[in-house]
């Protein structure tokens, strides 16, 4: 505890009155000593005397050749002494030649109770830090986040609770001291509620939350208790925050030593523990994972519009998966970085092992030329399959779209498809194929395609082939010439064999539809042409 840490127990805990007092540098206080046996310019020692004693003391000091590394004192004067011109040029002179680096005046009458309080105050300093060891080598040993919080409930003698940058409810240290209606139910759903989440923005609008883990108080007019709160901070960056109700009252002391202590041993927690990885992601990060995964729709929808966050009017979910070669931080960050630069306003976040992409689409629901160039060049830097869902304007349609792109890649190994972006819309039909017994699929395929396949075996042919580019070019010759590269009277004769093999009808749209579905699904089943 340091100097300015002292001073305000004695006023607000203890009621000391601190007539004046001039702090120059921060240090931790480990000892307490009394004047009235000298000093030793130690610094980290806090001496309690009278003014009397000081001033010898200073005087004495001002003839050594070394006077010291500055000490604190809390110093007992007499009314009279306190305008005393003399008293205020030695104290100043101390300060300026190094021998005392911070002091504090107070009555005189009230040394003794100083010398005790301090005393109390180190003390109990001594304690909380032997709970504080206890507590972060609980973390070391492997302990789970429920044991940390427990451990920090009997210390603090009040609940504790951790939520993740997005107010989500990772934890809370027992159910049980919990008599505050709102929090049971904020605490059974996952989420804080709105009404907390919006008064801690407002304490943020007038007047900023510490960017360190210092404890500060919440107070909400619905709530009965106060929430004293610490940030949890990885690599300067917010992950959550500590929150203890406060049922009981306990030393302001223990709480803002112990609080940001219990939110660094969750974050080594947090850090081993596999389900709670994402909380180390961004703000965005962390709401669009809750998206994905099903999250609470109405809050979910509070937190964005509270933290600001705008996703684009018509987006889609883009998954992207690595080689082996790319799955390091490092190389997994650089990506990231390409693909914002390729889809301005994208949110890019590791999903299981892969990226999900949050981007912009154009209004014919796809990829502009130019972006689709661009993210085709990664496929020569170590990606291996890109899936896009159908389009979505709803932020909640985003679970739906997240499962249709994961959806895409098996597609994509089935039908071996490499170095494409592939569209839902475009392979929808395969996807349902994927939800039926594979061994009915081919009694639904046009007949006309077996026979055309044996023809060709037998006769080297290509009418197999012929058929499904007339098909996918809906029946225009000249198109389905220039695809085969043939000429339009061999193409010509060719749909004629067809016709006399099979019976066709390709003026039917009932046969064109049954060939366009036939064609698809023996793709997917694979059967050799």
């Amino acid at each position: 505890m340091d100097f300015r840490s002292v001073l305000r127990v004695l006023k607000q805990e203890n009621r000391l009155e601190i007539l004046r007092s001039e702090i120059t540098v921060e240090d931790e206080i480990s000892e307490i000593c009394l004047f009235e046996n000298g000093a030793q310019n130690i610094r980290k020692k806090l001496y309690i005397g009278n003014i009397e004693e000081i001033i010898s003391w200073i005087k004495a000091e001002a003839d050594s050749p070394e006077k010291g590394a500055g000490l604190s004192a809390i110093i007992g004067i007499k009314e009279r002494d306190f305008e005393d011109e003399s008293v205020s040029r030695h104290l100043a002179y101390s300060l300026e030649n190094g021998m005392i680096s911070n002091y504090a005046l107070i009555r005189e009458e009230h040394t003794l109770k100083a010398l005790q309080a301090v005393n109390n105050i180190m003390q109990k300093k001594l304690k909380t830090s032997y709970q504080v060891t206890e507590l972060m080598a609980l973390a070391m040993r492997g302990a789970d986040l429920k044991s940390i919080l427990k451990v920090s409930e009997k210390t603090l003698e009040n609940p504790v609770i951790i939520i993740d940058a997005g107010f989500k409810i990772l934890d809370v240290s027992s159910m049980e001291d919990i008599d505050d209606d709102i929090w049971k139910a904020s605490i059974r759903r996952g989420y804080c509620s709105y009404e907390f989440i919006k008064e801690v923005h407002k304490i943020d609008q007038f007047r900023p939350f510490p960017h360190n883990s210092d404890v500060y108080e919440v107070n909400c007019s619905f709530s009965a208790y106060v929430k004293s709160c610490s940030k949890i901070f990885h690599k300067d960056r917010l992950v959550g925050y500590v929150i203890m109700l406060k049922k009981r009252e306990i030393e302001n002391a223990l709480i803002e030593e112990y609080l940001p202590m219990v939110g660094s041993s969750v974050c080594e927690v947090l850090l081993r523990t596999k389900e709670h990885k994402g909380v180390f992601g961004s703000q965005e990060e962390n709401l669009i994972h809750e998206l994905i995964h099903g999250g609470d729709e109405e809050l979910i929808k509070i937190r964005f519009k509270i933290n600001q966050i705008e996703l684009p009017e018509k987006m889609s979910c883009l998954m992207i998966k690595t080689n082996e070669y790319l799955n390091s931080i490092q190389a997994t960050t650089f990506l990231k970085e390409q693909i914002k630069n390729i889809l301005p306003g994208a949110f890019c976040l590791e999903e299981q092992g892969n990226l999900l992409v949050i981007c912009r689409l154009s209004q014919d629901g796809r990829l502009t030329s130019e972006e689709e160039r661009r993210l085709l060049g990664l496929f020569q830097q170590g990606v291996i399959h890109m899936g896009m869902s159908s389009p979505c304007t709803d932020i909640m349609a985003l679970k739906d779209a997240y499962g249709q792109s994961a959806q895409l890649y098996k597609i994509s190994k089935r039908l071996q498809i490499e170095k494409e972006i592939m569209y839902f819309s475009d392979y929808s039909f395969y996807i349902m194929l994927s939800n039926l017994n594979e061994k009915d699929l081919l009694q639904y395929a046009h007949p006309a395609l077996n026979i055309l396949r044996k023809y060709d075996q037998i006769h080297n042919g290509e009418l197999y082939k012929t058929l499904q580019v007339l098909v996918d070019h809906q029946s225009q010759m000249v198109k389905t010439a220039e695809a085969l590269s043939i000429h339009r009277n061999t193409l010509s004769y060719r749909i004629n064999k067809i016709i006399e093999l099979t019976g066709l009808d390709l003026s039917s749209n009932e046969d064109i539809f049954r060939l366009s579905y036939g064609f698809k699904v023996e793709k997917y089943c694979r059967v050799a042409v």
